[in-house]
């Protein structure tokens, strides 16, 4: 008959070293899952490092590219005009 005692979570195993056994291992399997949330907060962490990182590089390599752009063009403006160089010659 059962008793009003029962109390929840509580192994009434009589083997006490299956009971242990069984204890240790659940505490195991619980780690595992705790260790598996905190690598994915990890990843997740350095995947928004790696993408902020990745943003800034190229930004800086896009300004790059600009400026050097607006340098041949200056470049070819004043080629063609005729301050640099020879220039074009105009036909008569």
């Amino acid at each position: 008959m059962l008793s009003c005692s029962f109390v929840k979570g509580r192994d009434y195993d009589p083997d006490r070293e299956r009971a242990e056994n069984r204890k240790l291992q659940k505490q195991v399997k619980h780690e595992a899952k705790g260790a598996a949330c905190e690598l994915r907060k990890d990843s997740f962490f350095l995947l928004e490092v790696k993408e902020k990182e990745r943003v800034l590089w190229e930004k800086e390599r896009a300004k790059k590219y600009e400026k050097a752009l607006a340098f041949l063009q200056e470049q070819e403006h004043g080629i063609k005009s005729g301050q640099l160089g020879k220039g074009r010659k105009r036909g008569r």
